[in-house]
């Protein structure tokens, strides 16, 4: 499931006009795969609750990527107001995907690849945090959705 470089070039500006649409509506507190956001800004807020009372849930995201349903993320990219010439570019490149698996130098025949999104794809990172930030927003609603603090907030 390897892209060219043109491939990757092309996803780059796909992704660029993704990031455009999409950014200003994930919640504050996503900071994954999102420009002028770090650890740095995670671990603060964590100090600060951990001074509090409450419950923390961990996630394993085991084969995270390959676990993406794609007719899910094609809803959501529509949902997120995503062109539909932008989510048909999308499909496109995630038609037809055939793999073979290498196992003691022989390859076996080739199966098609019905789920996931594309490793090493520059697009993957953030189509998986879509994801994640349509199922986190969906479960919390109604619920405090952390810490709102400014740089005027002490530790």
């Amino acid at each position: 499931m390897l892209l060219s470089v043109p491939g990757k070039v092309f996803n780059r500006a796909i992704l660029e006009r993704l990031k455009e649409a999409v950014d200003p509506l994930l919640r504050d507190q996503q900071a994954g795969f999102r420009k002028n956001r770090s650890c740095a800004d995670q671990i603060a807020s964590l100090r600060i609750i951990v001074e509090q009372s409450l419950y923390i849930n961990f996630i394993d995201y085991e084969k995270a990527f390959d676990s993406v349903d794609r007719e899910t993320l094609w809803k959501l990219l529509k949902h997120y107001g995503i062109p539909k010439k932008i989510i048909s570019i999308i499909k496109c490149n995630y038609q037809d995907i055939k793999c073979k698996v290498a196992h003691a130098c022989q390859l076996s025949d080739s199966f098609e690849v019905k789920t996931g999104v594309r490793q090493g794809c520059l697009l993957s990172p953030f189509l998986f945090l879509l994801v994640i930030h349509w199922i986190m927003k969906t479960t919390t609603q109604g619920r405090n959705n952390g810490i709102q603090w400014t740089l005027t907030t002490q530790l």
